[in-house]
């Protein structure tokens, strides 16, 4: 895997940026609802959103993964990355919520149990930042406490932008709380 957390803005060009973002916020796009957009299963918080899946089990499950993939390829040539088989992929979006307890990050979570690289590529500017911390996937029976969560970096989202880590750090994100949050985060083995 990689030690550091890789940014790239413009990893595309600003026409395929604009097509991704058309793509997406388009009427025809399938979104599915979820009940909480940290993970399946989610009693504790319940941060609702939609969801698109991509590839699931390194299985396509979307036509539209024919226009994601290039990004995510592009990106992990970018850093030098050979691996490129899709773990899972997916695309969330989040809705300012009128809740009372939005100023607190969403639940942090692992996107899978097994090694892996998390791809986010962020669809348009928003808040709701992504927060990556310095603690370590050992299993979902010892889940990290929020007391004891160390940032280890803040990434804002921005329209063209990539962030690529290393899947066994927890993380999550902020609430957006002015406009809508679209990410695409697909995992790579």
């Amino acid at each position: 895997m990689i030690d550091d957390i890789l940014i790239y803005d413009d990893i595309i060009d600003i026409d395929y940026q604009n097509k991704i973002k058309d793509i997406l916020c388009s009427l025809k796009f399938p979104w599915f609802f979820c009940n909480d957009i940290s993970y399946t299963g989610n009693n504790v918080q319940q941060r609702p959103g939609f969801q698109h899946l991509y590839v699931e089990k390194k299985k396509i499950n979307s036509q539209y993964h024919k226009h994601i993939a290039p990004i995510i390829l592009k990106s992990l040539k970018k850093a030098n990355i050979k691996n490129n088989v899709f773990l899972q992929g997916r695309s969330f979006l989040q809705l300012p919520l009128n809740i009372s307890d939005r100023h607190i990050v969403d639940t942090p979570h692992v996107d899978a149990d097994i090694p892996h690289l998390a791809v986010l590529y962020y669809v348009n500017d928003s808040d709701g930042d992504t927060i990556i911390y310095e603690n370590e996937f050992k299993g979902y029976d010892n889940r990290p406490f929020k007391k004891d969560l160390k940032i280890k970096q803040k990434v804002t989202p921005k329209k063209g932008r990539v962030v690529i880590f290393d899947g066994k750090y927890w993380h999550t994100a902020e609430q957006p709380e002015h406009n809508n949050r679209c990410i695409i985060n697909y995992n790579i083995i």
